[in-house]
């Protein structure tokens, strides 16, 4: 009999230390994923594709079309949060910004300009 109360006790307990986790998907910024941005202006398309990860490093990929021809490049940086600020360092050079996110919608303001990325 002590032995089924043991093992009784034992599985309450451990049902509630399980129930009782943190779930680990709450601690992620919500803007870690892959963002797209697509503008075409005056026969020229330029696509921006941003991915912030959870090692708060990330990866630019831009590809400009311009006169039938396709130029692109991608570079790795660096990124923080700290409220509505965004800071990222790339190629040595930091540059803050604000930021908001609404359901899939990344907005990126800097200097003037804004910037709607979609989550892909």
């Amino acid at each position: 009999m002590k032995k089924v109360k043991f093992l009784l006790i034992f599985i309450m307990i451990a049902m509630v230390s399980v129930s009782c986790k943190k779930d680990d998907d709450d601690d992620v910024n919500p803007i870690v994923g892959t963002w797209e941005f697509t503008e075409t202006l005056d026969g020229e398309t330029i696509s921006l594709e941003v991915t912030f990860k959870e090692n708060l490093s990330g990866i630019l990929l831009n590809e400009v079309i311009y006169d039938g021809q396709t130029f692109s490049e991608s570079d790795n940086f660096t990124w923080s949060t700290n409220g509505n600020k965004l800071t990222i360092v790339m190629n040595g050079e930091t540059d803050t910004s604000t930021y908001s996110i609404s359901g899939n919608k990344l907005t990126i303001s800097d200097g003037g300009d804004t910037f709607v990325f979609t989550k892909k």
